[in-house]
């Protein structure tokens, strides 16, 4: 392709995207007014900051229209469907998810999804979610990630927030606080933390343990029996590259755009977009 035409997709994907962004920030609760992004380390708290007002809502009120997330990073292939009716359409940046929405990772792709809260789940490659929940305002959130294949990193950010991730054998309650979950080849779930602490339960046995920092969890695939240990700091830091490494076909790169009034007075805009490909 062209220099030209490469430029010209990139301008039509932008103004796709503005176009969402005005979409998004016109929702009852949150507008999503500003927005940067820099690396969210486990234990250290998300530099994510986004601007959002409360329209009408108050008190225990709940708009069901309100997404529960945004897809603020991805890498080919994500894809997104709103009900097993629907199909499967390709994910954006900014791409809203909503109550009982389903997202999909391919054998190369990545997501990293930004909640209103602010807290972030970061989605390994062949991983498969549903995402359910709902939003009282913008500090305050209940979500629910069904995980029924695949591996993510969740990193709650909100105090008055309230996160499960349930597999089909376990199910990991959890505020404040950062963890990985996996689901293994034989259907076993394994949590690994990362800070705070999680209680995570046996769906079949009801046993439960605290999940702290360098343990790990492994719930059996008939979710009965539960087993505790510690891993090395070594270890933590691997699974903590392995997501850093995703992120390298992430990086925003700046597009600057010149434009020129009747007057002949120059105006440059410098916008952000994420190179996908």
């Amino acid at each position: 392709m062209v220099k030209s035409e490469w430029l010209n997709n990139i301008i039509m994907d932008i103004l796709k995207k503005l176009c969402l962004f005005l979409v998004f920030a016109a929702l009852p609760v949150a507008g999503m007014a500003s927005a940067s992004f820099s690396e969210a380390k486990p234990g250290a708290g998300s530099d994510i900051r986004v601007e959002s007002e409360k329209a009408g809502i108050s008190g225990n009120e709940i708009n069901e229209e309100r997404p529960l997330a945004i897809v603020r990073r991805f890498r080919p292939l994500v894809v997104v469907k709103q009900t097993p009716e629907t199909e499967w359409i390709e994910a954006k940046i900014t791409q809203p998810l909503f109550d009982k929405d389903t997202l999909r990772t391919g054998p190369d792709g990545y997501a990293l999804i930004q909640f209103m809260d602010n807290s972030l789940a970061r989605v390994r490659p062949n991983s498969l979610l549903v995402i359910r929940g709902e939003t009282r305002d913008r500090g305050s959130t209940f979500s629910r990630i069904t995980l029924e294949a695949g591996e993510l990193l969740l990193n709650v950010n909100g105090r008055q927030s309230n996160y499960e991730v349930q597999t089909r054998t376990a199910v990991a309650s959890v505020k404040g606080t950062s963890f990985n979950t996996k689901i293994e080849d034989d259907l076993s779930t394994v949590f690994t933390g990362f800070s705070g602490v999680v209680e995570i339960m046996a769906l079949n046995s009801g046993q439960t343990v605290n999940l702290t920092r360098r343990n790990r969890v492994r719930v059996d695939q008939r979710g009965e029996t539960v087993t505790l240990e510690t891993i090395s700091s070594s270890e933590l830091q691997d699974l903590q590259q392995q997501y850093d490494d995703l992120e390298e076909g992430t990086r925003p790169d700046i597009l600057r755009l010149r434009f020129m009034n009747r007057s002949g007075q120059v105006r440059e805009i410098d916008i952000r977009y994420f190179e996908t490909d």
